[in-house]
């Protein structure tokens, strides 16, 4: 899915190609992924309306229109963001909206698995649209003694609570693992049990990792459809030698997820059913 720092950059991008324009074509390729929840007909709901401003909230893009409409997008795990010419007649199978503004342009949302969600809403009525209306704190914004008190109630595991976008809006499956890692955390650690010095690294390393990540995604300046994962340390690197230690990182799962973690790096707190840092590389 694209995560909380590729997601500022599709923001980046997509205010100055959209923002100020007018609607003169919306469509969808795939209306089980599109939620009208207007009176109004889809597509004429959007035609002649202005994109008055782009938003990311958590992982969510908020795309504010003439008349206190809304466009809410949910990407989930595979959905895609595309800037292309208007004149480009290549439609993708997976199209969940299309929307063609002034100046030539076309923005392109496409999901291939069909698990995102488009939402044509009210302004008013933002909070009713699932995982939006109950999202937590901003990742990059809570402060160091929220981020204490949120963790005093957790009783699941660490990497459980990261990803729970109710708590902190929004970590995903890589930045989690990123995290954890920065902050020499083991991914099954429950909560209760992390000392007050781990709770202190750990919001640092929530920081520290987002930012990181937004910088270097800037910097290579990819196009908006493409996740760039190949700086990461852990994430995807299962069987390969951890950066600071030689280890081999390992992969591991937590709840209905897989983590990559280094077992030197990110010592268990606990005993474990499986002693990761006695097994063979492979």
């Amino acid at each position: 899915m694209p995560e909380l720092p590729d997601l500022v950059h599709v923001e980046s991008k997509l205010r100055p190609a959209l923002v100020g324009r007018t609607i003169l074509r919306a469509r969808t390729g795939d209306p089980l992924v599109l939620r009208v929840m207007v009176r109004e007909p889809f597509p004429e709901v959007l035609v002649g309306k202005s994109i008055r401003s782009i938003e990311r909230r958590g992982h969510f893009m908020i795309f504010a229109l003439d008349g206190d409409l809304t466009i809410a997008v949910n990407a989930m795990l595979a959905g895609r963001y595309f800037l292309v010419p208007a004149s480009n007649d290549k439609v993708p199978k997976a199209l969940g909206l299309a929307l063609e503004v002034e100046g030539g342009t076309e923005l392109r949302y496409v999901d291939d698995r069909r698990m995102g969600k488009v939402y044509v809403a009210p302004a008013a009525r933002l909070d009713e649209i699932p995982q939006l209306g109950t999202l937590g704190a901003d990742a990059l914004a809570i402060g160091l003694d929220p981020f204490r008190n949120l963790v005093k109630k957790r009783r699941d595991q660490v990497r459980q609570f990261l990803m729970d976008k109710e708590a902190l809006a929004s970590i995903g499956n890589a930045y989690a693992d990123e995290i954890l890692f920065a902050a020499g955390i083991h991914p099954k650690t429950f909560c209760p049990r992390l000392t007050p010095a781990e709770v202190d690294r750990l919001h640092a390393a929530i920081g520290q990792v987002l930012r990181a990540a937004i910088d270097e995604i800037a910097r290579r300046d990819p196009p908006i459809e493409t996740k760039v994962r190949d700086f990461l340390q852990v994430r995807g690197r299962a069987g390969k030698p951890c950066s600071r230690c030689g280890t081999t990182i390992r992969e591991v799962r937590v709840g209905g997820g897989d983590a990559c973690f280094c077992p030197t790096c990110q010592p268990a707190a606990r005993k474990l059913f499986v002693d990761w840092g006695k097994l063979p590389p492979h």
